[in-house]
């Protein structure tokens, strides 16, 4: 089964569930070991792809339910764009000056 496929942690658990039972199985042979212990990798990468879109999710939805208005988010768009155009001044003002320095000193 391809690890896309896998939509749910309780799918993946029951998975690794019964990668552990045949694991423990002395008889095994170590190269389907290995391939279980492959796959078992595999389903924790999705595990964990799983649980990012969940708090992602969970991100979008609560933005979407708070009771912020939209005056504070162009507020704050604002704040973000003051503080950048700041900057760039600054990082302008600082060229000139360097600028200055390198005539004054030929």
């Amino acid at each position: 089964m391809a690890l896309e496929s896998y939509g749910s942690f309780e799918e993946l658990k029951s998975r690794l569930d019964e990668i552990v039972e045949a694991v423990n199985d002395k008889d095994l042979p170590l190269d389907q070991a290995l391939s279980l212990y492959e796959e078992a990798v595999g389903l924790g990468l999705r595990a964990s792809d799983l649980l990012e879109q969940g708090i992602d999710e969970a991100s979008v939805q609560e933005a979407l339910a708070s009771d912020a208005p939209a005056e504070l988010a162009d507020g704050i768009a604002r704040s973000a764009a003051s503080a950048a155009d700041a900057r760039m001044e600054g990082q302008a003002d600082d060229g000139a000056a360097q600028q200055g320095q390198a005539v004054v000193s030929a």
